[in-house]
């Protein structure tokens, strides 16, 4: 597992996206395109519609969960490939809590054990009282079969 870059550009959109959405949680995906230029796509949180819909299959609200919508996810991965780009990583921030990968975003980078989008870094922004605390970065470990923090660098 190496370092995980990120260009100070996108990092302070992922941080405006961060603090916008509070007090509820951001999510988005960060693409590199073909010029290696990285681009940020900040997406809907849905969860707040889903526990509205059905409390039960989705108890969690947008402050402590997100979810992104399968379609939305679905145009921006089509029209980063189809402009020979990649999916470098996904985001979300906590609220008023630091910055670690819960069981539930485990849970969720996962598809039958495995990743669900191999080579793709999770990023997680801890956002207190409405301002950005601090980011991490976490990357599959096939020595530990989860994700594990890596270093965050923003250049």
């Amino acid at each position: 597992m190496g370092v995980f870059e990120i260009d100070s550009d996108a990092w302070a959109l992922i941080e405006k996206h961060a603090r916008k959405d509070y007090p509820d949680e951001c999510c988005g995906l960060l693409a590199v395109g073909a010029d290696e230029l990285s681009v940020v796509h900040g997406c809907e949180n849905i969860q707040n519609k889903l526990h509205e819909l059905d409390p039960v299959e989705h108890p969690r609200m947008a402050k402590t969960a997100y979810r992104m919508d399968d379609l939305q996810v679905s145009r921006i991965l089509t029209a980063t490939e189809d402009a020979s780009g990649k999916l470098s990583a996904i985001y979300h921030s906590h609220i008023d809590c630091g910055a670690y990968f819960s069981e539930e975003d485990q849970k969720a980078a996962q598809f039958s054990g495995e990743p669900a989008y191999p080579g793709v870094t999770y990023l997680v922004v801890s956002v207190i009282d409405g301002k950005v605390e601090n980011g991490k970065a976490f990357s599959w470990s096939d020595d530990s079969g989860q994700f594990d923090e890596v270093p965050l660098t923003i250049v």
